[in-house]
């Protein structure tokens, strides 16, 4: 195999571009009981996303994820955006746990939240 051909593969079958964005993400998911999570996403697309967090919910779980973008501005008002989808990965690696959701965001789950 020549080089790169595995990632030419991989990202030929992206459906949508992913933007390496580092925010703060909130996550929940019930498997029998309810489990609420934090984090920070790796990278973003309108399909999903690659959350790092210590804690992982297991592959195959529905799931809700709330990324929370911070005021540029200090005007202490946060955008939310908010998916609902599918935990399709779970990596457990020295140094660090991710998971990945498949789900789609848009815009009609966008709401400003009044930080304190």
């Amino acid at each position: 195999m020549r080089p790169g051909l595995a990632l030419e593969t991989c990202m030929q079958r992206r459906a949508a571009t992913r933007y390496k964005l580092h925010l703060p993400v909130i996550f929940r998911w019930s498997n029998g009981t309810d489990h609420t999570e934090g984090g920070f996403t790796w990278d973003v697309a309108l399909d999903g996303a690659q959350i790092l967090s210590t804690k992982c919910p297991p592959v195959g779980v529905d799931i809700r994820i709330e990324v929370v973008i911070p005021s540029p501005d200090q005007n202490c008002i946060e955008l939310r955006i908010e998916c609902a989808g599918r935990v399709t990965r779970v990596v457990n690696q020295a140094g660090y746990s991710a998971f990945v959701v498949r789900g789609m965001f848009e815009d009609d789950h966008l709401t400003r939240w009044k930080s304190m």
